[in-house]
């Protein structure tokens, strides 16, 4: 009989069972004895497991086991929690130009160089030099000062109150070994030597990276903070959902996390074999618009564009298992509870008027979405029947991963009118760090260049001063503007082996496509 657990997690839905018969390697859901954790990618994470270079989804499963930053995201609570890291204590200075910390001792790179306070500006220095996605992070620190052996202050440049959440997103700077910096440093400062090798303090060191074939980690053993249940983490490629989840089904893999489409969750919540979750996480699905084409010119246009779609029928006939209707502008967690609320209103009515007063090719509208995304597919075909509904010639075209961070924001005017998307995510839950990337221009995640002058100066106001209402001036600006709204808090769905323990409390609500390998156990049935 399957057996419901209830979760530490408010917002948790952990669904665990007993399992019957089985072994490793196909034969059934036993848990492995040769200390061997399998967990399977959905393609492969498609740049190298680079901490200053990687910037996408799957790969974090790599990335945030083998390298640590001075602070991260508490794993196993549904709060945006900084807790501690490389550092045990922190302090800000009051105008947010200086952050000290105090070191953890004893660690050590996986090259066994000692963890110091140097190690940290040189870690910093090497983001910057690299100068890839995640180099903005430290573009505002104007020095690294060694107080001592064990306490090191940042100084920046300007006032950052988002500061200690650009440490410890995924994405923020991580720690690399200095002799490994300076031995491979070759002329593009060990990028090379860093695909194939990590350099780290994480519980696990990288050691086979087969593009496109298989990753996998073993386990460091002289990590600070203990050893690790499994030893070996193994990460297979798949480019077939179906194929992955039947290795997972079959006993070959021992969990998925982040991959299984919505239309195969409801399976794995009733499925007495297995363990299914749905764990909390700043991710978001969010309706982009396109301001640089005649149909969503206008503010006007673009709110009866998100008006007309009926959100909540979308997640329950599409995401009804990770994800419920957004009740504020930014992610899940990035304001203080009760400093904002928005209603999503469903009325088609602004949209038919509007549909209306056109005709010809002006009532054509291109929706688009990922390639890669079962459920972004299906989002799509049903914002085109409701809009098709509404005297609208809507058309579907699906885009590559290249495309959209690529060529929609250099040409917006050749992009969809409309994008959607499911689970996408900001670098943290802070707010200034989820309003600049999708409400500002220059933003990485505000693909169709929808923005407004004032949104972005009360982002750049509040980011000097941390004030929350502020942040909701903000808030209140980019709705007017009606660019790129939120639809929808999405968590992280997680199918698992009955055997795989500590599960909930190793999920980062910063972290979706990975887990916290080191604190996961093999539990009693």
């Amino acid at each position: 009989m399957k057996r419901h657990t209830a979760a530490s997690l408010a917002a948790v839905l952990a669904l665990t069972v007993a399992a019957c018969g089985g072994g490793e390697g196909g034969t059934g859901s036993a848990a492995p004895t040769d200390g061997v954790l399998r967990v399977g990618l959905l393609n492969d994470i498609g740049q190298p497991p680079d901490p200053d270079v990687y910037y996408s989804g799957n790969g974090l499963a790599l990335t945030t086991n083998m390298y640590e930053g001075l602070v991260r995201y508490e794993p196993g609570v549904d709060t945006s929690t900084i807790g501690p890291a490389l550092a045990t204590a922190w302090e800000a200075s009051a105008d947010h130009t200086s952050y000290t910390f105090t070191l953890r001792e004893g660690v050590t790179f996986h090259d066994g160089t000692p963890f110091t306070p140097e190690a940290v500006e040189t870690s910093f220095d090497r983001r910057t030099a690299v100068g890839a996605g995640p180099a903005y992070m430290v573009a505002g620190v104007e020095s690294v000062e060694v107080v001592d052996g064990a306490t090191v202050t940042i100084h920046l440049s300007e006032p950052n109150s988002a500061f200690l959440d650009y440490l410890a997103s995924p994405y923020g700077p991580r720690m690399i070994s200095p002799t490994a910096l300076a031995e491979n440093a070759g002329d593009d400062h060990a990028q090379r030597y860093l695909s194939t090798h990590s350099a780290g303090t994480g519980p696990y060191q990288l050691s086979e990276a087969r593009v496109g074939e298989r990753y996998e980690m073993t386990a460091y053993p002289d990590y600070w903070g203990g050893e690790a249940t499994f030893t070996t983490i193994d990460l297979p490629v798949y480019t077939d959902t179906s194929a992955m989840q039947l290795a997972l089904d079959n006993g070959d893999l021992s969990a998925i996390i982040g991959a299984v489409p919505s239309a195969s969750q409801a399976r794995y919540i009733e499925d007495d074999d297995l363990q299914a979750y749905s764990l909390p996480s700043f991710q978001v699905g969010v309706l982009y618009m396109n301001p640089n084409r005649p149909f969503l010119a206008t503010p006007e246009a673009r709110e009866a564009m998100f008006q007309a779609v009926d959100w909540a029928g979308v997640i329950d006939q599409v995401v009804a298992h990770k994800a419920e209707l957004a009740v504020g502008s930014y992610s899940r967690g990035a304001l203080p509870d009760g400093a904002e609320s928005r209603e999503i209103v469903h009325d088609p009515a602004p949209l038919a008027a509007y549909a209306a007063g056109l005709s010809g090719s002006g009532k054509t509208v291109l929706i688009g979405h990922a390639a890669s995304s079962a459920d972004d597919a299906q989002i799509a075909n049903l914002v085109a029947a409701q809009l098709q509904g509404l005297g609208l010639d809507a058309t579907i075209t699906s885009y590559q991963t290249a495309q959209v961070f690529g060529e929609f924001a250099a040409d917006p005017a050749n992009a969809p009118d409309v994008y959607v998307a499911s689970g996408t995510w900001p670098d943290s839950s802070n707010p200034y760090m989820y309003g600049h990337v999708f409400w500002d221009q220059d933003g990485g995640l505000n693909h169709l260049q929808c923005f407004s002058d004032a949104t972005t100066e009360l982002l750049s106001e509040a980011l000097v001063t941390g004030d929350p209402e502020t942040y909701v001036a903000a808030a209140l600006a980019n709705e007017e503007a009606s660019c790129t709204p939120a639809w929808a808090y999405v968590n992280d769905f997680v199918a698992a082996q009955p055997w795989l323990g500590q599960v909930a409390e190793s999920h980062s609500i910063a972290e979706p496509y990975t887990l916290d390998f080191h604190t996961l156990t093999v539990q009693e049935r």
